[in-house]
């Protein structure tokens, strides 16, 4: 049996409502999995640092099947025809370290250049185009089918290093 993912668009917001929606899906053969990818975060509030969890993808599922799916939506009452991206499994899988949940990496800055310590991001720098270092989230572009995508991730910076002239 050949793996598909199939990339679904939905409403912002709405995500977690859609997966459900689709899981119901399930019953039929084709269909194994519904993902909604997630990454860990610093939010600050209250005085205190708190780690939270947010959309990868925001406005987007993947579905898991095993042959080509007619699926649909349920929209306004009326069920309608939805365009689904199929391709092999999408690069977020692979950053995930527990269940579809990308963690919080670490690292530090030497010299100018990001070296990650822990995490997800560790051995995949090449990948960060810009670090908010006081929101502790790093900018990212992973391969989503035939295009790059930007995607926000957890990345704490704990140290900064110059070299000593």
């Amino acid at each position: 049996m050949e793996v598909i993912w199939y990339l679904l668009r939905c409403p912002q917001g709405n995500e977690a409502k859609y997966a459900e929606r689709y899981a119901e899906f399930a019953s039929w053969d084709g269909l194994q999995e519904v993902v909604c990818f997630q990454y860990q975060r610093m939010m600050r509030y209250g005085g205190n640092w708190h780690l939270e969890k947010k959309m990868l993808l925001p406005g987007y599922i993947f579905l898991l099947g095993t042959e080509a799916m007619p699926l649909k939506e349920h929209h306004k009452g009326n069920w309608e025809n939805v365009s689904l991206l199929s391709w092999d499994s999408p690069y977020p899988r692979k950053m995930c370290q527990s269940g579809n949940l990308i963690g919080m990496s670490r690292g530090i800055i030497r010299d100018g250049t990001l070296m990650v310590t822990n995490g997800p991001l560790k051995g995949r720098e090449e990948l960060v185009r810009r670090i908010d270092r006081h929101k502790r989230i790093a900018e990212i572009e992973i391969p989503l089918g035939a295009d790059n995508w930007r995607v926000t991730v957890g990345l704490e910076i704990y140290k900064k290093v110059q070299a000593e002239d």
